[in-house]
């Protein structure tokens, strides 16, 4: 590949890795509305990539057939190894959302870029230049800051709800690392479709042993939120997230969805007039250098 096709490659991904991170800001705001109707976290950990596999089964099985054919060796890579990861993200972050709420959640959440530097070396070869670091704690002081400045929604840190976070922030980064693996091997199609199925397969079993029980939702608006939540969370951001892991190293991508909290912030800011201290406005723009330092840095991952 030329270097000008590689460079666009790198665009393209960061571009959906920065879309993905659009969508994925509206994931509170979908979560604490199903929560107050009825719906509790574990069902919506649950029906959530429900949603979202149906959506993508259908879509694939309209344009990309061959997607929905995979042999033994992918659906226990995929279903199993992606599928645990993705299960293990969606059942910590509802809980977390619902002990200590989206502020928190969030900022515990993007502990992940950092766990993702980390390992990308040892894992994939991808070993992070300093500046690459220092990109990812520029990142990481933007986001604690931009969660911490909202006006009237303090961050509430307790015990459960902190240990929720920070699972939900491993599960985040192993899923991005095994996206970073499996996509170039086996497409993000299949990686996105069979990881979240079989996220929806882990979540399956593991929900009898939670005392709360499936909860379908009641009324028609609870059900709409469901089915938007599911299809622009699931199966748009992911298959735009594991198409970008395709395309660039697993910390630029996983750097690049920390912009996720800046536009939250600023929904809330221009939507629900949940304005931002100071601090606040200064790590939206931490972040936004942050993510606008790796779109411009970002280089062709070397085996």
């Amino acid at each position: 590949m030329s270097e000008g096709a590689a460079r666009n490659e790198r665009l393209i991904g960061f571009l959906e890795a920065l879309a993905a991170a659009c969508l994925w800001a509206s994931s509170g705001i979908f979560a604490v509305h199903l929560f107050r109707l009825g719906t509790p976290p574990e069902s919506v950990a649950l029906l959530r990539p429900l949603v979202g596999v149906g959506f993508l089964a259908v879509g694939f099985a309209l344009t990309r057939p061959s997607a929905l054919r995979a042999t033994r060796t992918e659906l226990i890579v995929l279903g199993l190894g992606g599928g645990t990861a993705v299960g293990v993200f969606q059942i910590a972050y509802q809980l977390s959302t619902d002990a200590v709420g989206v502020p928190t959640t969030v900022a515990l959440l993007y502990l992940a870029p950092a766990v993702v530097v980390a390992a990308s070396g040892p894992l994939l070869g991808e070993w992070p230049t300093g500046r690459r670091v220092a990109l990812v704690m520029l990142t990481l002081v933007g986001v604690w800051l931009t969660v911490l400045g909202a006006e009237d929604v303090p961050a509430t840190f307790g015990t459960s709800g902190v240990a929720w976070g920070v699972l939900a922030a491993v599960a985040y980064a192993t899923y991005t690392l095994f996206g970073r693996f499996a996509t170039p091997r086996y497409g993000s199609a299949k990686t996105v479709l069979y990881s979240t199925a079989g996220a929806c397969v882990v979540l399956a079993v593991l929900l009898p042993l939670s005392p709360a029980p499936l909860t379908l939702p009641s009324g028609a608006a609870a059900w709409g939120l469901l089915i938007a939540f599911g299809a622009l969370t699931i199966a748009a951001a992911q298959l735009l997230f594991f198409d970008a892991l395709g395309r660039v190293e697993a910390s630029g991508a996983s750097i690049a969805t920390a912009a996720e909290p800046a536009v939250a912030a600023v929904l809330a800011t221009v939507l629900l007039s949940q304005g931002l201290e100071p601090s606040g406005w200064l790590g939206i723009a931490l972040v936004v250098a942050g993510v606008v330092g790796v779109g411009i840095t970002a280089r062709a991952s070397r085996r």
